[in-house]
């Protein structure tokens, strides 16, 4: 047996080579814990002949070298001929293992295909709280869990969208220890693996995904995972929520949100207005009309026409809402997601072009920006644009149909496989109505799919890098882009969000990782407040209560008539212009800040403070909301809570 070790003044690494594994061990040398010593990898193959997956936890190391502050690792398994190199370094007392995918060899794979590589598998053992990456955040307290067991992928599969896994970071904390796992490069490919044994421990792992299936296109790019200690008596949520907000800045280069306000006159503006979703058309079909009455002849609900909107904008303006941006939603053909690509002619049903243009006019005449509710992503059959050589396509080599919507099933563009002149020119052709402000992108922060398109096959990284690429040419020609989910990898491009996860659903109850989901946390809005606009829905006092405390941007939704939508009547706008007041106009100034610190005084209380040492407490016992001390008075308007509307379900 021979040992080897690397690291800095923070943290040690200690390898100790046996005949078929390595075992590793990490010392934080300040504080005199220790992790391990665990096995260096497991592998999980498959096998073709035998129709099933094998685990691998017995290699040869055919090369194991020490490198500056590291290790490059070689192995193979002779069974399934297979070879790969780690890369294992310690900087900055932090542990990272890479895999490039230059060193992964499958010398015969029409029968053996490398499916993960679950690296240092309970290095994250303990006997307190996992931390796991669904929705905003979410804790487990293992010592009362049954025996669990439980994976998934980063950002999603379609199976199980509802787990919402959005960050890319999961942690386990103790008495006695902590360790924080930060995906660092390909996020998309990563795993997430949890588990309870029913007598008190736990432990969380992430492995490098290569595929999930047999036929799937494999991403290229290096595998990265990064492994942090806590430091001793720190909290976990806060201390993961630094950490990945440090990665998303330093490693990512996202800017903060003053950043992007000192370059975009667009985001300058959103600062200060209220972003108003107007629901124009709809085909009575789909998700979206859930609940509506069927059987109508006329399938085209017309929810406002372009001139009815027009005079509700006008009685917001003498209401004293003052600054607006609109996405117009259901002015293309057939109304909401009628007949994606296609976005002319503007629906005659509506007003048509003329009358959508004079809306425009009329909008910015009041100060307003005027845009729309635009997709780029979905493609309808309905549509005379529609291609099918375009979308995506399933493992079965056929066009993957979703779920149903406004247009009928819903089929999904690959966006790499599309000029970048051809999607530019769409923007700018809607532009050329007159449009300003931020572009918003609907349809995007999906679980990530892959394409298997004989000519145009895609990875989910490739999913993802496509979305990237829609929101940043939206930036070019709109200069800024918001979008509607928050998978993180949507997050990086964008100003704005629509939703952040942070209520997610529990999923089922068969789901093994279910019976691990105790408490949500806000990761994911500690991480990313000040880099981007995150918006606040609900137009009552609850709402603008949660808007404050989080430092939210308002945005509403509404119709001139009732169906799927608020009807924007009198009580309504003053409701809204209630929340302008508060949200926008005493508290606006915290959402380009970060969020320090955020804590529960007692059972229903959330408390939050921000960069300028602003503290917001909501009292949601006795529905108050206080601001450095001082109550803030609940405005007549929003004295009684507005009824609770039927919403849009997020597109999956």
């Amino acid at each position: 047996m021979n040992r080897m070790e690397f690291g800095d003044d923070q943290l040690r690494a200690v390898c100790r080579q046996q005949q078929h594994r390595l075992l590793l061990e990490l010392i934080d040398t300040a504080n005199g814990r220790q992790w391990g010593p665990v096995p260096l990898l497991t592998l999980e193959v498959y096998a073709k002949a035998e129709f099933r997956v094998e685990t691998v936890r017995e290699y040869r190391l055919d090369q194991v070298h020490l490198t500056d502050n590291g290790l490059h690792v070689t192995l193979g398994d002779g069974a399934h001929q297979l070879r790969l190199g780690l890369w294992l370094k310690i900087e900055h007392g932090e542990l990272q293992v890479r895999m490039p995918m230059t060193e992964l060899y499958e010398d015969k794979a029409a029968t053996y295909r490398l499916f993960s590589v679950i690296v240092l598998p309970g290095l994250l053992d303990t006997k307190g709280h996992l931390l796991m990456p669904l929705g905003a955040g979410m804790l487990c307290d293992v010592r009362k869990k049954p025996c669990v067991a439980d994976r998934f992928l980063i950002y999603g599969e379609q199976s199980r969208w509802e787990l919402l896994p959005m960050i890319p970071v999961g942690a386990t904390q103790d008495s006695e220890r902590g360790m924080m796992v930060l995906a660092t490069e390909a996020a998309s490919e990563t795993e997430c693996h949890v588990r309870t044994d029913g007598h008190g421990h736990g432990n969380l792992d992430f492995g490098m995904s290569v595929r999930q299936f047999w036929p799937d296109p494999v991403e290229f790019s290096a595998r990265a995972i990064r492994y942090i200690p806590l430091p001793p008596a720190a909290d976990l949520v806060h201390f993961t929520a630094k950490r990945l907000r440090r990665h998303l800045i330093e490693d990512l280069g996202k800017p903060t949100l003053t950043q992007r306000m000192a370059e975009s006159p667009e985001l300058r503006y959103l600062h200060d207005a209220f972003i108003m979703k107007m629901f124009f058309g709809v085909e009575n079909q789909g998700i979206m009309m859930h609940g509506q009455p069927k059987g109508d002849p006329i399938s085209f609900q017309q929810k406002m026409n372009f001139q009815e909107c027009g005079d509700i904008l006008g009685k917001m303006h003498t209401a004293g809402i003052d600054k607006v941006l609109t996405q117009a939603v259901g002015f293309n053909p057939r109304g909401h997601d009628g007949m994606w690509p296609s976005r002319f002619p503007i629906e005659e049903r509506l007003g048509g072009e003329a009358g959508f243009r004079a809306l425009i006019e009329h909008g910015t005449r009041l100060g307003f920006q005027m845009n729309t509710h635009d997709n780029h992503l979905s493609a309808y059959t309905c549509s005379p644009d529609f291609d099918v050589e375009q979308v995506i396509h399933d493992q079965w080599g056929q066009p993957m149909g979703l779920g149903e919507w406004g247009g009928g099933i819903t089929y999904i563009l690959n966006v790499l496989a599309l000029p970048r002149e051809w999607i530019a020119g769409q923007m700018r052709g809607l532009q050329a109505l007159g449009m300003r402000g931020m572009a918003y992108l609907d349809g995007m922060g999906n679980p990530l799919y892959r394409d298997y398109h004989p000519r145009h096959r895609m990875s989910r990284t490739g999913y993802a890098q496509g979305v990237a690429r829609l929101l940043e040419i939206a930036k070019e020609v709109y200069g800024a882009a918001g979008t509607e989910c928050g998978f993180l990898y949507a997050t990086l491009p964008a100003d704005c969000i629509c939703y952040t996860g942070w209520n997610n659903r529990r999923g089922w109850p068969e789901w093994p990782v279910s019976a691990l989901m105790d408490k949500g946390v806000p990761v994911y809005l500690m991480a990313l407040h000040g880099l981007m606009f995150i918006e606040n829905r609900d137009e009552n006092w609850r709402g603008t209560m949660d808007s404050v405390l989080w430092g939210g941007h308002p945005r509403t939704e509404w119709s001139a008539h009732p169906g799927i939508m608020p009807v924007a009547d009198t009580d309504f706008i003053a409701r809204l212009k209630a929340k302008f007041d508060l949200a926008i106009g005493q508290f606006g100034y915290l959402q380009a800040q970060e969020i320090t610190h955020f804590c529960e005084p007692d059972t229903g209380m959330q408390q939050t403070t921000f960069s300028d040492g602003t503290v917001i407490l909501a009292d949601y016992n006795r529905m108050e909301l206080w601001a450095n001390g001082t109550q803030v008075p609940q405005p007549e308007a929003l004295a009684d809570p507005a009824p609770v509307e039927k919403r849009k379900k997020v597109r999956v």
